[in-house]
């Protein structure tokens, strides 16, 4: 199933801002729940989404996402078993140069993307299957979600048409009230495809159950960050667009932390405390690893060694 979301930039921000000394929970990593070092294909969700504008692959040891044109539209690929508390980190490296971008995590995304699901049984009851008796569900189902990436003007790298443009583009935008209408063409595809093959089998590969609904843990190429929650074609800020010192701007690496724990929720960049929030919307889901620009020229970043832990109190 596709959403779209417009995630609304609020024209004022606070550059230079220090974040909270000290984060409101203590938590420690527990046991590796899974690990991802994007070796090989066909482990985490992969495909050309938006006509085209965006590929989500796994190529050379990284999981890469190259969007060719800026369109506020945030791609995120999710995977694995759904996991309740958790502490994902993952090394982030922005390739292209251009500061109007966003990439990150996201945990407790809905869904079972490449999971093997038993009709009838709960979401989290996975199955060995050999391939021919797997029902392939339809491979365009993947969400997105429109998000407005206007970047302070104090933060700009240049004054070339396309940085003017973008903003121009993002502040017509951020007047939109958030409305889309639901494509549910994938699910009445995987629906159908279920029915007719219901004789031979009563498995299917789910791919289609993922409309955004998660939270996520968002740094911007210009050294912002925000916590939010995606909750159908509702988008909200758990903790608004700020700026930090410690995120590395443009081309370079970030090494990103999302604490899940409960209803707590913490950003950790490079190492350092950036945020934490609370909400007890959803209590599990998949992980993700998401990605947007209003650049003309588009952004691609380079996911890397993917882990996932357990989150426990302290």
């Amino acid at each position: 199933m596709k959403k779209g979301l417009l995630l609304i930039v609020f024209g004022v921000f606070l550059l230079g801002a220090c974040s909270p000394a000290t984060p409101v929970k203590q938590f420690s990593r527990g046991a590796e729940l899974a690990f991802y070092d994007f070796t090989a294909p066909a482990t985490f969700e992969e495909g050309l989404y938006g006509e085209g504008v965006a590929r989500l692959q796994i190529s050379s040891g990284v999981y890469n996402v190259a969007i060719t044109a800026g369109d506020n539209v945030m791609y995120y690929g999710q995977w694995g078993e759904r996991l309740g508390d958790v502490v994902l980190d993952v090394e982030a490296t922005q390739i292209s140069t251009d500061v109007n971008t966003t990439y990150g995590l996201m945990c407790r995304a809905r869904g079972t993307v490449g999971q093997t699901i038993v009709q009838g049984a709960s979401a989290t009851d996975a199955v060995n299957l050999t391939s021919d008796e797997i029902i392939a569900a339809s491979p365009d189902a993947e969400a997105t979600v429109d998000i407005n990436l206007s970047v302070p003007e104090a933060t700009a790298e240049s004054t070339a048409s396309e940085t003017s443009d973008a903003t121009a583009e993002a502040t017509s935008e951020s007047t939109t009230v958030p409305t889309a209408a639901a494509t549910t063409e994938a699910t009445a595809e995987a629906t159908a495809e279920t029915t007719a093959e219901g004789s031979t089998s009563n498995a299917v590969r789910d791919n289609t159950t993922n409309n955004g609904d998660g939270y996520l843990f968002l740094v911007q190429g210009s050294g912002r960050y925000a916590i939010l929650r995606s909750q159908g074609r509702k988008i909200t800020y758990l903790v608004e667009w700020d700026s930090s010192s410690v995120i590395n701007t443009g081309e370079a690496q970030n090494r990103i932390r999302a604490v899940c724990m409960g209803s707590y929720l913490a950003l950790y960049v490079n190492g350092q405390f950036i945020a934490d929030a609370s909400d007890d919307l959803y209590t599990e889901g998949q992980v993700g690893l998401v990605a947007a620009t209003a650049a003309r020229a588009g952004m691609e970043v380079a996911f890397d060694n993917l882990t996932v832990s357990a989150a426990l109190p302290e």
